[in-house]
This record gives structure tokens, sequence and C-alpha cells, in this order.
């Protein structure tokens, strides 16, 4: 009993002593950590009782098995903890503040299969957690300890060749929750300039790389891709979600539904981040509903992420490596680390997994992993995610052409994409606002009002920040795979170097490059031009915002057998290279692919070869009317232009899909204002 009461003096003393400085070693460096004691992580060890109650003065920031990240200031609250499991303060890691989780990842010398990693661990007094399959000489153990001086001690040993401990740092989505103007048109796909309520007339070209890949492959692009989405919660059933869902993966469940969890009664913003972004990647397109996503045929992957306060940094590598297993082609991270937070880096366990994966990845092609380049109007240096020199650091562009005021930059920007902005430099009013899919109803940023979308709340149009630029990115990758796809991840990026608009301020430009702008807006016309070249295309006579005249018949490799191209989900075999992981053969999970069959269904739009554009105008919800006209004998406007006497009626559809915003003559810009070729969903 006195050495209890000794211990927990102890404790008390210690916590009014200056801050401890702990540190571990990563990639060779010595990492420093200062303890932090506004906040805590309270582990729960074999000693805590299974009833445990924490005492109603604790405050839970987070909890994730048996681990809490917990706020308190009793003393007596600290002392009942440390009695029944491990507590351990907070601590500042590069200027931001990160917890322990009681994890640490280990490279365990021999890269040992699990069985002899297991013995391993038992006689270095370690729980084995896991080896990873695409980085299979890192593994994950748990320790009872402090596990920032155990990993020091295990290099300073030479126990271990390395060891880092694993962290909860604090993350948030790249997205603006804004409650203004109402836009009626999806701008950041196509934008004429006839549209008034938004700021300029740039835009990413999207409808015009539809156009192309219509004319050389008879559809509007990534028909065999997969295109996964990590992320909070989906709306898997969303009506303008149909057929676009593959099996994904909750790792904030632990469970194979993705789907959301708000709570409708209390709307609270959180988990209706993901289905924003899948909307602007590949909402169901030439539906009659809705709205329209960038890659209309890439299948999505939907991986629901804990994007709540706090994130452990394993869930990350969790999650690239079911992407992986699951022939992810592109993956999309509109999520990073908090703005303005301090420097937080990826833990080197996921930074040899992205680098294994985009170099190794699709039969050694790469896999292309994205990330948004942060909302903070700070430098992109600070966030180890999206300054990863192996990913796609997207930022943002407004309409105007002009960087979104909050969009970070610095040396490691890549490139951008439209997104929303705010006038007078972040202290105005939303601009430019995109439109995306939200949850059904009342469980999304829109409630159900007009001012926030369409009045049902399955819509909003005020998505944005780089949240809603990565996916739109990632969206137009998937087209420039589907012209091409056998280029790889390096090929993807020089294409984009290439082809990128030198949008804002051209003095800010040296060598192509500018760190406001990276090589600039993001093209997906001219990618997808570019890429079908480098398959040996003649695209001599294309123009992209023109007509496209197709030198030779249509490329049906992707139609007559629209299943086939599903094979690309052989990149998994790329795995072979962690044949000493032979207890990953769960890897046959990948014949759940086989729910891409349901691409069958979009062998109807080989009769829309025709229709070049008008793919945009399926939002327009309001005109009902239209879905019912697919006579064969309505003019299609094949040349992408009415002729002399020719109406645009609710209008002179191409192929049945709404009047097309290049089917218009000059001079009728009076139609527009009735509804028929303008994005209408109040």
């Amino acid at each position: 009993m006195k050495k209890l009461i000794f211990f927990f003096s102890v404790l008390i003393f210690a916590a009014a002593l200056p801050a401890e400085t702990l540190y571990y070693y990563a990639e060779g460096r010595k990492i420093t950590l200062t303890e932090d004691f506004s906040s805590y992580s309270f582990i729960r060890t074999k000693l805590t009782k299974a009833n445990l109650v924490l005492p109603q003065s604790v405050k839970v920031l987070k909890s994730h098995k048996n681990i809490s990240i917990i706020e308190t200031a009793d003393s007596s609250a600290k002392e009942y903890l440390v009695k029944n499991g491990s507590l351990f303060p907070a601590y500042i890691k590069d200027g931001a503040k990160v917890h322990v989780s009681g994890r640490i990842f280990v490279k365990i010398p021999g890269r040992p299969n699990a069985e002899n990693a297991k013995k391993w661990c038992e006689k270095h007094g370690f729980n084995f957690i896991k080896q990873y399959k695409f980085v299979p000489d890192w593994y994950l153990v748990s320790f009872d300890g402090n596990p920032i001086k155990k990993a020091a001690e295990l290099v300073e040993s030479k126990t271990a060749e390395a060891a880092e401990p694993s962290f909860f740092v604090p993350l948030q989505k790249r997205a603006y929750i804004p409650n203004d103007p109402l836009f009626k048109n999806q701008w950041h796909l196509h934008n004429d300039g006839s549209n008034t309520s938004v700021s300029g007339s740039d835009h990413a070209h999207v409808a015009e790389a539809w156009e192309v890949l219509r004319a050389f492959k008879g559809n509007s692009g990534g028909k065999g891709i997969k295109l996964a989405i990590i992320d909070d919660g989906f709306d898997l059933d969303h009506e303008d979600f149909t057929g676009r869902f593959t099996a994904g993966y909750d790792f904030a469940d632990d469970d194979d539904d993705p789907t959301y969890e708000n709570n409708p009664r209390y709307p609270d913003y959180s988990d209706m981040h993901g289905t924003c972004c899948a909307g602007v990647a590949g909402a169901a397109t030439n539906n009659g509903k809705g709205v329209a996503g960038a890659c209309p045929e890439c299948t999505l992957i939907p991986i629901r992420m804990d994007m709540m306060t706090y994130s452990l940094d394993s869930a990350a590598i969790e999650s690239f490596e079911w992407a992986a297993e699951h022939g992810a082609d592109i993956i999309s991270n509109s999520w990073g680390p908090e703005d303005k937070g301090g420097a937080v880096d990826m833990n080197t366990t996921l930074k040899n997994l992205v680098a294994n994966l985009t170099s190794t990845g699709r039969n050694g092609k790469g896999i292309i992993i994205l990330f948004a380049a942060g909302n903070g109007e700070e430098s992109i240096e600070t966030d180890g995610f999206a300054s990863n020199p192996n990913v796609f650091a997207i930022g943002a562009t407004n309409a105007g052409g002009k960087r979104a005021y909050y969009s970070d930059f610095g040396p490691s920007l890549d490139f951008m994409a439209p997104s929303c902005d705010y006038s007078n430099n972040g202290y105005g009013d939303l601009i430019d606002g995109i439109w995306t899919i939200d949850n059904t109803g009342r469980d999304g940023y829109n409630i159900g009002q007009s001012s926030l979308g369409d009045k049902t709340g399955n819509y909003t149009n005020d998505f944005g920040g780089t949240s809603s630029a990565c996916p739109l990115a990632a969206g137009i990758t998937g087209l420039v795979l589907a012209a091409n796809k056998d280029l790889s991840r390096d090929e993807i990026y020089q294409i984009y170097v290439e082809t990128s608009d030198k949008v804002g301020d051209a003095g800010s430009y040296m060598n192509s490059f500018s760190n406001y702008y990276g090589y600039g807006r993001i093209n997906a016309c001219e990618a997808v031009k570019k890429a079908l070249e480098t398959a040996g295309k003649d695209v001599s006579q294309v123009t992209c915002g023109g007509t496209v005249i197709n030198p030779g018949p249509i490329d049906d490799t992707d139609t007559d057998e629209p299943d086939t191209a599903d094979t690309t989900d052989t990149t998994d075999t790329a795995d072979s290279s962690d044949t000493a992981d032979s207890s990953d053969t769960a890897d046959t999970t990948d014949t759940t692919d086989t729910t891409d069959t349901a691409d069958s269904s979009d062998t109807a739009d080989t009769a829309d070869s025709s229709d070049t554009t008008d793919t945009t105008d399926t939002a327009d919800t309001t005109d009902t009317s239209d879905t019912q006209d697919t006579d064969d004998d309505k003019e299609n406007c094949g040349n992408g232009f009415l002729d002399d006497g020719e109406e645009c009626d609710d209008g002179n559809r191409i192929d049945g899909d709404g009047c097309s915003k290049y089917c218009m003559k000059e001079g009728k810009a009076a139609l527009k204002s009735k509804g028929g070729c303008s994005l209408d969903l109040i």
C-alpha cells in the first residue's frame, strides 16, 4: 500500500515538472518529442477490468478498441487511470500534437513469416499484431510500456533494424462547409462563360474529354478502371450512385460496410464527406438524375476511414493495402494533417508502402495516388502526406483560373483542379461552389433546402476546398487511363506536366512550374488527347472544345466485351513479390471484382457515340420530360452545332439526353434561359 501511495505521489509530482523530451529514430534521423499534458492516451492493458468506467471528469476525444484519447485536469482521475491501464501524455512532434497508441512499427531482422515473427515478439516482450503485405519487412506490434522509449531502445541496441511508435495524429477533411449561393451548373466540368453566377470561364475541360473518348472509344471514359476513394462514410444506395460501386471496406468499424453513420436528427457535418468526394469523381452520368461525375464509367471502391478528430496512423496503411489488393488503379485522398497544426509526416511504414504501390502496383506500372494539397493557405511542405514525392498533390483554382485563397502552396505542389473559393481573399461570400452528390435527404450538408442544393437534400451546391479538387483530378486520371491503360504512373505525371494550363499569374512560372500553381490546372481534354497519342492514335484532327474528327473506326476494345476490361485487376499479381507472406492467401477475395459485370449495362451507351457533350446536362432533373424523348429520328447534332433553321426543342437532344451546350448556334442564348440547357436543381 505504501508503494502504491508513493507511486501516485511521484505521478502527481511529475505532472508539475517541466515536460520531458523523448526521442525515436526514423530513416536514420533522431525525432524528438516533448510532453504536452493538455490531453492523454489511456490504453487498457491486460490488467484492465472489462467493466471499467471512465471517471465523469474525463472527456473522451477519441476511442479506438482499447485506446482512448482524453482530456482531464482531475488528478484523482489520472491516478485512477494509471491504476487501471497505461496513461501517456500527448507529445509535440514537429509542432503538431500526437498521441501514442501503444503500438510500434518494427523491422524485425530477417523478415520472418508471421509465425516466426510472433516468436520474436514473445521473446522481446511484444504482442504481434500483423505483418504488412505490400511492405513485408514491416510489422505492427503492441507494447505495454512507453512505445517511444521502447522504439529508441530497439534501434540503439540493434535489436531491430528500425522501429517507430504508432501515433494518433489530428486529421481533417479537405472541405469547407459553406451555406451560401445556389449554383446551377457543374462549371468545373464544362464552363462556356455563360454562367454569370461564377467568377469566370475557367474549367477542367472534362466534357470535352468525354467527347474525344466517345469518338475514339465509344464511351465517355473509365471503363475497366478502378478508383478507390478513401474517406469517411458513403451513401452507397444514393439514386445517383446506382451501379457505380464495387465492394468496399470500413476500417473505422472493421467491417465490410463503408456506409455513412450520420444521425439525421442531429446533423453534425460528419460522415458525409466521402459521399461528396465520390460524387465528384464518379457520380452516375447520362442517367437523367442528379449530377455528373468526372469519370462516368470508373468503378468506385469505397473505403471508410475514421476521420473524426484523430485517426490511427496504421488505418491509412490498411486502407492503402486494401485498395491495392482489390485492384485499385487510382487512390484519391481528400484528407490530411490538420491545417496550421504544425508539421506532420507519414510514418516510415506508410512512406515505404506508398513508394512500393506507386512503383510496383498495377503490374509494375504504378498505382496513381492523389492527395488534396490542404486548405490552410500555408506551405504544403508541413504536410508529409500531400508533399510526399510519390503522390500527386492537388491544389484548387476558382472559375476565374486563380488559386483559391485557401489552397496550400510550395515546391511539392503538383497540379491544380477547379473548386470553390471565397471572395475578398476569404473574408467574403462563397463563390464557385461545386455541385455534387450529398447523403440522401437530411443526412448530408444539404438538409433539404433549395439554397443549399435541391429540395430533397440529395445534392449539395457548395462542396469545395482541395477536397473537391482531388477527386476531380482522380476522375480525370481515370479518363486518361481509359485512353491508354498501358501508361505508367510516371508517364501520366509527365502528361499532366505537358498538358496542364498555366493559369493564374504567368509570371509565377519558372521552367513551367509555379510554387502557387504547380505545373498548372489539369486540362482533361488535352491529357486524354495526349494519352491517345501515346497509344498510337492519330489525334491530329482533334481540337479540344471543337469538332472531333475520328480518322478511323471506333476502337471497340472496351465495348464488345466490357468485362474483359476488368482483367486489369490482375495488377494484384504484383503481390507475387510478397510470396514470403504466405498467409496472404486472402488475395483471392479479388474475385469480388466480378461485381464489375454491372458494366455490361453500359453497352447501351454505345448508341450514344455521337453524344459529344450533353452528359453534363443530365443533371437537369427538373425537366423530367427530357428523359422520355428518345426517338431515333431526332437530329443528333453530330457535328456539334445546330444547322440553319434547326431549333433546340428542349432541346434538339443528342440521343435524348438533354440540350447540349455544344449543340447550340451562336445567338441562341435566349434558349438557355428557358432551362433546357442549364443544370437546374432547385
